[in-house]
């Protein structure tokens, strides 16, 4: 494995892996356990940013609009199909509203709650694609000044208050994580079976566990609604979690379970759009309210499930999984 292989756009084993334990993280945050909300909270988000951001490519500056496009129309179709599709199944009896749900849709971020409430996540990651995008041209370490202004900005707390257009505020922090995959790939490609390095960064985010816990200090981080701490806590933290992470990732390519895993990882953006429905469908439909434990089967399992049907479809493999829709070779 080296960084060639990652540009050359090959599937990379320990990155589906990783992403497979980041999409079941996040949907074990949302099950509804308080105190694993928290501490999941300190970094699923962040690296789910991270791991796409490795597979970040430059952009040239005549191909940044068809680039850009072809973005908008990859993830920004299935967002207003999921969007649509689930406002269907919940509102039988009350279709007159859809074109409210729509402009809502169209607003989205925070304003949108209940089966949409991760919308917000795909129109971040798009704005920080583009805006990545538009960095790229420039020298590295410009790239980065701006990146950290960016980052700093980002902290400022009267951000909060406003409920932002597809939550666009935390773009400013969030294309710092998925900057640190794309500056620091050559990296963690070089060190992803480091089990010392694996290791040191696992004792380093006990350490801020523990003192969590004791009340030695207050950490708390929900980058949708930008509830943030400062500028060092917010770098540090996230990043003790992301080498265990890989490493974990990494190991399980050589065992069974990989073949499991690495289609929840293809499967992922599927199982973002669809977990929080799923189990809203058990809990207000079927009237069966899920544990922790069936909350994140289920929210991982069915939307795999739907996603594999959807894959057999060309009409919903682009509609539904934003395949095929002509991305420029020549750009990231």
């Amino acid at each position: 494995m080296n960084g060639v292989m990652i540009m050359a756009g090959k599937r990379i084993e320990w990155l589906d892996i990783a992403k497979a334990l980041s999409i079941i993280l996040v949907v074990l945050g949302h099950a509804g356990h308080a105190y694993l909300d928290v501490y999941l909270g300190w970094f699923r988000i962040p690296l789910f940013f991270f791991l796409s951001g490795i597979l970040f490519k430059p952009v040239w500056i005549k191909d940044f609009f068809s680039w850009a496009w072809a973005k908008v129309r990859r993830l920004m179709l299935p967002y207003f199909m999921y969007g649509i599709l689930i406002f269907v199944v919940f509102n039988l009896h009350n279709l007159d509203m859809i074109f409210g749900h729509i402009a809502t849709l169209f607003y989205g971020g925070r304003v949108l709650q209940g089966p949409y409430g991760v919308f917000w996540f795909i129109t971040v990651l798009l704005l920080t694609q583009i805006l990545l995008g538009l960095l790229s041209p420039l020298r590295k370490r410009v790239q980065i000044f701006i990146i950290l202004a960016l980052f700093t900005a980002g902290h400022i707390p009267v951000l909060a208050s406003f409920d932002f257009f597809w939550n666009m505020d935390v773009v400013l922090v969030a294309v710092f994580y998925y900057s640190l995959g794309y500056f620091g790939r050559n990296f963690i490609v070089k060190y992803n079976n480091s089990l010392p390095l694996a290791a040191g960064s696992a004792m380093i985010a006990i350490f801020f566990i523990v003192l969590n816990a004791n009340g030695f200090m207050d950490h708390y981080l929900n980058l949708k609604m930008t509830r943030l701490n400062n500028v060092f806590m917010d770098i540090i933290i996230p990043l003790t979690f992301f080498m265990p992470v890989i490493y974990l990732s990494t190991l399980l390519t050589h065992y069974r379970i990989k073949s499991i895993l690495e289609v929840v990882g293809r499967y992922s953006i599927v199982i973002m759009y669809l977990h929080l429905p799923v189990n809203i469908f058990f809990r207000t439909v079927l009237d069966y309210d899920v544990t922790t434990f069936e909350f994140t089967f289920f929210g991982v399992a069915i939307p795999v499930m739907i996603g594999a049907l959807m894959s057999r479809s060309r009409i919903t493999k682009k509609l539904l999984l934003g395949q095929n829709t002509g991305i420029p070779k020549t750009a990231g």
